[in-house]
């Protein structure tokens, strides 16, 4: 009996050695009482749920957000370097996620959890309530109120933040959550109203978004996460989960026609777009993703008056400059990028294997070719073989067309061709066009193949090799939704707005540019001899002069197609059109096939195989 009451003692002593700590050295966030009424009626064991409900979602939210930022970590550790170019949705550099956010904990005091009477006087709320008026823990406590139409919290953190920031005010103390369907829902809106608080006491840049958004936002990403952990298992999304996915799209479009100024929701919005099956997403689908990442990537270095303004404006000036940055055309300068890309584009060429050079542009360049009287046209070519271009074929003389058998030019034919990234320089290089190989240029009606292969002199592969041509049909089809590029030489022309012009090109022209889009989709399209070769649709923003370009895989850097033409869509921006290279190559004759590739097997072609 003396050991037992020697430990009760001891107990004691060390229950009041702890709760002497905690007042004196104890700063850390704790969950104090919720007092919950049904229908007017106090419920103790539902309050005693709520707030462990609470604790639970505020931890999960809070693992949720660091797993997070650990996958960007490692995604600027180059751990997941080919991620964003395969399809995956590209990982920033930085994030607008509240960080540094401290664990709520379960009790503020051990006493607490201790009936503690002596002679009809209870000690524990005697010093509970004497606690609280000297010095009151750092604790979340509210009350709960439940009624016909919804769940209702009114909750106090009395060590929150509160104060004037940008004109307006900042409580964190008093935390409202209102209308919720159940008392599960509002117990994660209050963890929610929580981390936001929090965040708004370590981060200056959370004091710019409303509470409303972040806790909207964070109700979609956590559901966007579930789905997102589903879609990599075996069994993938069902039914159900796409059904969600349907509604989740609608909540967060409601969210930006808001003026939404918590880019996060943009950002979102674009990773569940990503995360659709392919059958599921439009090209205006993926265009729009595209939008919005380059969106979030431009309210990263604007003031919280310009994301308002950015936010609020769909059309107009600001909107072209959003299609820019989400669709450029980037200046080249042997090789490599000759100007500063986004974050988005600059995520995704980094994933590149030769991340700082694009190789084949050694391999495009520009070709003129003149017209009676002082007409000319350009339009860009590359090398497909030693001596040998390819482009399009709406500018051959109609004499040219349609023969299986090589037409020379006339030995002081004008037509000239150069590699060199600025087309019209004094000291470019030069080569003369000698053969028209093969040329199509079919009507509408006849599907409107258009394409030509062209001989140019001298041959020089030493300082501009050939391209890597994609001969696997298969393979264009696995490129859906992949990231592409164009290189090309935009010119003055055609009918694009000029608001988007201007910030795309300045007044800069005939200098070689790199344009990168997505691979939207493909649809078939009658060719020569009915053969069928497929249209691919990207939304890169080519222009007047960059018809007979390369598009091209940004991960392996083959050539996937033929540029032909584009379409501008208000409010979408600019689409382009590519001819699928295999189909091109299927087409034709075989003696310029075999120049192109010795050895290559049409059979293997036609069904879709790789050449030998």
């Amino acid at each position: 009996m003396k050991f037992a009451y020697s430990v009760i003692l001891a107990v004691l002593v060390f229950l009041l050695c702890s709760e002497i700590f905690r007042l004196w050295f104890d700063t850390r966030l704790y969950i104090g009482k919720f007092a919950f009424f049904n229908e007017g009626e106090e419920k103790s064991a539902e309050a005693k749920g709520f707030a462990q409900q609470v604790v639970h979602h505020h931890e999960t939210l809070l693992h949720r957000l660091r797993k997070e930022e650990e996958r960007f970590a490692a995604a600027r550790g180059g751990s997941s370097a080919t991620g964003s170019v395969a399809g995956s949705p590209p990982l920033p550099d930085a994030t607008f996620l509240p960080n540094e956010i401290a664990r709520l904990n379960l009790t503020a005091s051990k006493l607490s959890d201790v009936e503690l009477t002596i002679q009809g006087v209870n000690i524990t709320q005697l010093l509970a309530r004497f606690r609280q008026s000297i010095s009151p823990p750092n604790e979340l406590a509210g009350v709960v109120q439940k009624r016909g139409n919804g769940v209702y919290v009114q909750a106090t953190w009395n060590h929150g933040p509160l104060r004037k920031a940008e004109g307006h005010t900042i409580d964190g103390r008093n935390l409202h959550v209102s209308g919720q369907p159940d008392a599960g829902k509002a117990a994660f809106h209050v963890a929610c109203n929580l981390i936001w608080a929090q965040g708004v006491e370590s981060t200056e840049e959370m004091t710019k978004v409303s509470l409303a958004e972040f806790c909207g936002w964070a109700e979609g990403w956590t559901t966007y996460v579930e789905l997102r952990a589903k879609s990599a298992t075996f069994s993938g999304l069902d039914q159900d989960s796409l059904e969600t996915m349907k509604k989740l799209r609608a909540y967060l479009n409601r969210l930006v026609d808001g003026s939404a100024t918590f880019p996060e929701i943009y950002r979102l919005r674009a990773d569940v777009t990503e995360l659709l099956p392919p059958e599921q997403k439009t090209e205006q689908d993926l265009a729009q993703a595209q939008r919005d990442r380059t969106k979030y990537a431009l309210m990263k270095t604007q003031p919280s008056s310009d994301k308002a303004a950015m936010a609020a404006r769909k059309t107009g000036q600001e909107g072209f400059n959003v299609m820019v940055q989400a669709r450029p055309a980037l200046r080249l300068r042997e090789d490599g990028l000759n100007e500063r890309t986004s974050d988005t584009w600059h995520q995704v060429m980094k994933s590149r294997p030769t991340s700082e050079t694009f190789p084949l542009s050694s391999a495009t360049g520009s070709l003129l070719i003149p017209f009676e009287g002082d007409r000319r046209a350009y339009q860009t070519a590359f090398a497909v073989a030693p001596n040998i271009i390819m482009t399009v074929g709406d500018k051959i003389p109609p004499e040219l067309l349609g023969s299986e058998s090589p037409i020379p030019l006339p030995e002081r034919s004008s037509w000239e061709f150069t590699f060199d990234d600025n087309a019209t320089s004094p000291t470019r290089r030069v080569y003369r066009v000698s053969k028209v190989l093969f040329a199509v240029n079919n009507p509408p009606e006849k599907g409107g193949l258009s394409f030509a292969l062209l001989e140019i002199v001298p041959p020089d592969t030493s300082q501009h090799p050939c391209v890597t041509l994609e001969w696997s049909k298969d393979a264009v089809r696995a490129s859906l939704e992949k990231y592409v590029y164009v290189v090309g030489y935009p010119v003055a022309g055609g009918a694009l707005p000029r608001g988007f012009l201007e910030p795309l090109l300045g007044r800069e022209f005939h200098t070689k540019r790199l344009m990168p889009g997505r691979l939207l989709s493909f649809t078939p399209w009658n060719g020569l001899e009915q053969k069928q070769v497929r249209k691919l649709v990207s939304d890169i923003s080519t222009t007047h002069g960059v018809a007979g370009a390369p598009l091209v895989d940004m991960t392996s850097d083959k050539v996937l197609g033929l540029h032909i033409e584009g379409q501008w869509k208000e409010n979408e921006g600019k689409f382009a059109y590519a001819f699928a290279m295999p189909d091109l190559l299927d087409s034709l004759p075989e003696s310029v096939l075999q120049r192109i590739r010795p050895g290559t097997i049409r059979d293997d072609l036609r069904l879709g195989q790789e050449a030998p």
